[in-house]
């Protein structure tokens, strides 16, 4: 009998994503960008930085977490319904002060000056 596996391997997600992260915000930075969507910048440039929660590891922050969380649900294809699910119930693991979005809109809306 042959031998069945799940599922393809994958390396775990990168959640320390670093200088990506800042390349990511400065191509965004660009003059015209800025003019444009001065506000949108502002959230980006603020949640860049934003710690995942009060007294975390540095490398935790809001937007890398979010969009290590929204790559996880588009490689399986998960539902809106189903990836809130999933937020919430990370959300409420986390410590009370916690920065992580509780619903798939608001991490859209986390991620929406990036284009995606």
């Amino acid at each position: 009998m042959k031998d069945m596996q799940s599922g393809p391997q994958s390396k775990p997600f990168d959640v320390e994503m670093g200088d990506r992260m800042e390349d990511m915000i400065c191509d965004l930075g660009q003059e015209s960008f800025q003019q444009a969507h001065a506000p949108m910048y502002d959230t980006l440039q603020s949640d860049s930085k934003k710690p995942l929660y009060p007294g975390c590891n540095n490398s935790l922050i809001l937007l890398s977490a979010v969009l290590s969380l929204v790559n996880v649900n588009a490689k399986y294809g998960w539902s809106d319904k189903s990836f809130s699910s999933l937020l919430q119930v990370v959300h409420d693991m986390l410590p009370e002060e916690n920065t992580l979005p509780k619903s798939y809109y608001q991490a859209k809306k986390i991620l929406c000056p990036m284009g995606m």
